[in-house]
């Protein structure tokens, strides 16, 4: 049960001085005083005190989702990113794969339209959400505030507490007024007399927006944030212990061991052979080489400069396994009789939590060969694995004893390609005892061998009947590879210089590093850039580019084993489009503490030849409504009149700025100016060198946003030492100037592919949510599908996948998507896009054949698309058409400049190229 990991938690040892023996009393109860602004909770207002978000009063808990199916009657998580599960309970809509658990973990309240932005139970049993330290208060935001249901606390040991209840459209829902895609917000508050450490909420349909709480903090002498982090599993079995010491500290006691007993009671007078650190002044420690599966507990205690004792709480972690199953395993047989195939020897049909199997045959694999035709299981692992142990639970129907269809001699063969097999030895498999709850009974020791693939050639039964079979195997390896990449992979927005990272291999001595922008260098190994002892890399010597796909393994190596190498697998990331210089979000109304935006761009105020003001003259003093991305924009007020020449305002930087880093080529920012301006010419100063907008000189009087790049190679200035920044406007006139989003991005290659989009100038179909049968004349028989991947998938009902066929009565819902990928099998030079609606704006980034952007983004807009007469469920179908000067192997699709993705394709096709 998923709550048992609580009660090993040393959080125990801190609600053991809190709890007391008496009838706990909770309640539940409305509330609605609250602050959001621009989606965001600001405050909560309860029973007369405010809890101020920026003051962290209030803490994030960490959110699960739990479903009970009916064949097994044991809750299982819903991991975030897995299919959804079947719905477990009745008289409401499935499970939304597009809602995660984790969206309740953040204080926004931003949901765009009926999906996504939410941690939604529909069609599931409960959620929980643990806190990191105890509380007596829990705050709840939910859509709609119209579902029934209970709310239990979760204690310290994982038992609930008192089941509450929640009542549809009643008590304790309290309707806050904020409006969330379409249903306004209902708050409830769980309180307790006891410190409790977290929440169940058991509401099919609830679709909670924030959950948080009250935290019941720790003394700040005592010692905290330790490394692992408490209660964590499989810890590396030699790592070194820190901590962030308690306020006052001069050294610390460490105390450690196997026992919880012993570390929660040991002290100097008592040290009970657990104190490994006295008085030591290092923050961190050494425990050596740990015990594979070992629980181990750990305590620091502060000595304070007075020499007093502060007792730190009991922390533990759990080490590594010597050993872990291998999970994506595909099974061939020889043969196998209907409804009895090898798949069930590894789908775990037939076990239970306790790995103990049923008599069922269904779930087991069963062979009726001829006479005299050979036998035989195989197994395929997803990679080649150092094999440590094989299970098997022998075939174990109910009359197995009489049977005798479990195989008994069977000679065990590996392979690494599944070509060359070298036999590992012949062996005797246990007899099943045909009985339910039947454990495992004979275990192979696989001698650390390396493979791919594993036969079972069965040479005999314990029966004559001349049928052979199994109910289920298990492989276990020792984790060699590299794993666990920091960044992850697949990360989007990482530094050009930041610190690869990643799990070393059991075995590994030293670490191969390969990374290059194309990913055949990394696959062939042609892109070794060092060799390493410690399991951490720092890119900053590298010289990475701005928006550009990297990819990388680990190799792990020990030449002193029999195998010296082990290959990792490829990861990739994507470094950030552009680097921002100033966007203007980080100022503030808080004059005492210099965070206004006045008090670090230096205006015209107390200048009489410079006629510019920054800001508004009273709070908020940054503009809140006008603005070409984030929260806020900088309104700079000009005059240039009576003698006043130019009005600017400029920034200095505490720290001179490197413009030439990562390949930067190109200075983008934004303005928009006024109709009731008159006149004036824009410009920007770099290192006090000044260049003039040579743009459409009516953009001073527009209402919109108006994009200014500019080369930074015409700029005679030291670009690796930016100190100054400044924009202005010259020439006579005054007005208000708006700008926003000063960002550094590279150059485009001039061998880049250039693409032009536009509409298509036919679109033939089977009639509304029809098949397509043509896109500008060109047969579908013509046109090749792409692969379709986005960040994020609005509803579950329509996924990415819906793009790829040419069926119009499908569609992908990839609304508020930051990165939406099409690759296609061949280089092609014409792309098709169909999508419903037909009235969506954004970019469109070319790729190369390893997935690296070929040239500068082309962006598409509403007016671009051609509209047949055509319905997509019931809205207009619009079509265009991407070009390209060159052939290209894929596109990104990305949001329009300072808005959102709204993209809903139907079908994304292309014309191959010559």
């Amino acid at each position: 049960m998923k709550t048992q990991f609580l009660a090993t938690s040393p959080v125990v040892v801190l609600l053991s001085m809190l709890l007391c023996t008496t009838a706990r009393a909770d309640t539940l109860a409305g509330v609605s005083d609250i602050t959001v602004v621009d989606g965001a909770l600001v405050s909560i207002r309860y029973d007369g005190t405010e809890y101020v978000v920026a003051n962290e009063d209030l803490m994030l808990g960490t959110t699960t989702r739990w479903y009970i199916p009916a064949a097994t009657g044991v809750p299982a998580l819903w991991v975030e990113g897995a299919a959804a599960p079947a719905a477990t309970v009745t008289g409401t809509s499935d499970p939304k794969v597009s809602d995660v658990g984790s969206k309740a973990d953040t204080w926004t309240f931003g949901v765009s339209g009926a999906a996504g932005g939410i941690s939604s139970i529909d069609g599931i049993d409960f959620q929980e959400t643990i806190f990191p330290l105890p509380t007596k208060m829990i705050f709840v935001f939910e859509r709609g505030g119209n579902d029934n249901g209970t709310v239990e606390a979760i204690l310290a040991d994982g038992s609930l507490g008192t089941a509450l209840t929640l009542t549809a459209n009643g008590v304790p829902y309290a309707n806050t007024g904020v409006n969330v895609g379409g249903q306004n917000a209902f708050g409830y508050v769980f309180t307790s007399e006891e410190p409790v450490m977290g929440l169940r909420i058991t509401a099919s349909g609830h679709d909670t927006l924030s959950i948080s709480a009250v935290p019941i903090r720790l003394d700040p002498r005592q010692s905290r944030d330790p490394q692992p982090k408490d209660g964590a599993t499989d810890a590396p079995r030699k790592m070194v212990l820190s901590w962030m010491p308690g306020e006052g500290a001069s050294s610390h006691d460490v105390y450690f061991g196997a026992s919880f007993e012993d570390v929660e009671s040991a002290s100097r007078a008592d040290p009970r052979g657990v104190l490994i650190g006295q008085g030591q002044a290092a923050r961190e420690y050494d425990p050596g080489v740990l015990e594979f599966g070992q629980t181990y507990y750990w305590r620091v205690d502060e000595v304070l400069t007075d020499g007093s004792i502060f007792k730190g709480q009991v922390w533990s972690f759990i080490v590594e396994s010597l050993a872990y199953p291998i999970v994506n395993i595909t099974a061939t047989a020889s043969g196998f009789d209907p409804g009895a195939g090898p798949e069930n020897t590894i789908n775990g049909s037939g076990l239970n939590e306790e790995n103990r199997h049923s008599v069922d045959a269904a779930d087991m694999w069963l062979t009726s060969p001829a006479a005299g035709e050979p036998v035989w299981i195989q197994y395929e692992f997803d990679r080649v694995h150092k094999l440590h142990e094989l299970w098997v639970w022998n075939y174990n129907v109910q009359f197995e004893a009489v049977l005798g269809f479990g195989a008994r001699d069977v000679i065990l063969e590996y392979s690494t390609d599944g070509t060359d097999w070298t036999a590992l030895g012949d062996y005797e498999l246990a007899r099943a005892t045909a009985m339910a709850g039947y454990s495992a009974n004979t275990t192979i020791d696989l001698q650390g061998v390396a493979a791919r693939f594993v036969r079972l050639n069965v040479n005999s039964g314990w029966g004559v009947l001349g049928q052979f079979g199994l109910s289920e195997v298990r492989f276990f390896s020792i984790p060699v590879h590299a794993k666990e990449p920091q960044p992850a992979d697949g990360a989007t927005g990482v530094a050009p210089d930041a610190v690869l990272s990643w799990r070393a291999g059991r075995e590994a001595v030293s670490h191969e590093v390969y990374l290059s922008d194309k990913r055949s260098a990394v696959t062939d190994g042609t892109s070794l850039i060092d060799t390493v002892d410690q399991s951490r890399y720092a890119l900053s010597d590298l010289d990475l580019k701005l928006g550009t796909t990297y990819y990388w393994k680990i190799n792990e190596v020990n030449e002193a084993e029999s195998i010296g190498a082990w290959e990792g697998d490829i990861w990739s990331f994507f470094t950030p489009a552009f680097f921002v210089v100033e966007d203007f979000e980080g100022y503030t109304d808080n004059v005492d503490a210099g965070g206004t935006i006045w008090q670090s761009w230096t205006d015209g105020f107390e200048d009489d030849a410079n006629g510019s003001q920054v800001g508004y003259l009273d709070a908020p003093f940054a503009e809140k409504a006008i603005i070409n991305g984030g929260r806020q924009s900088m309104p700079l007020f000009y005059n240039n009149m009576g003698g006043v020449a130019y009005s600017e305002a400029q920034i200095t930087f505490e720290t001179p700025q490197d413009w030439t880093r990562a390949g930067a080529a190109i200075l983008t920012l934004y303005f928009r100016g006024s109709a009731d301006n008159t006149g004036g010419q824009v410009y920007v100063k770099i290192g006090g060198v000044k260049v003039a907008y040579d743009g459409n000189a009516d953009a001073i009087t527009s209402a919109f946003w108006t994009q200014w790049s500019i080369d930074l190679a015409s700029v005679a200035t030291n670009l690796r030492s930016v100190r100054t920044l400044a924009i202005g406007v010259e020439g006579s006139g005054s007005g208000v100037l708006y700008v926003d989003d000063f960002r550094l991005l590279p150059g485009v290659s001039t061998a880049a592919a250039a693409i032009t989009i536009g509409p298509a100038n036919s679109l033939e179909a089977a009639g509304n949510d029809g098949m397509l049968l043509s896109i500008n004349g060109i047969d579908v028989s013509g046109l090749i599908l792409g692969t379709t991947s986005a960040d994020f998938e609005k509803h579950a009902a329509h996924p990415a996948v819906d793009a790829d066929n040419f069926n119009l009565g499908t569609y992908a819902s990839l609304d508020d998507s930051s990165l939406v990928t099409v690759v296609f099998a061949v280089p092609v030079t014409t792309i098709f896009i169909v999508e419903r609606g037909g009235n969506d704006q954004g970019l469109i980034q070319p790729w190369d054949a390893d997935g690296n952007p070929m040239g500068g983004t082309a962006a598409f807009a509403q007016g671009d698309w051609y509209k047949p007469g055509l319905t997509i469920e019931g809205q207009a179908a619009g079509a265009i058409v991407i070009t390209a000067d060159e052939p290209i192997f894929g596109i990104t699709i990305l949001p329009p400049v300072g808005g959102v993705t709204g993209i809903d394709p139907a079908c994304i096709c292309a014309v191959a190229a010559p």
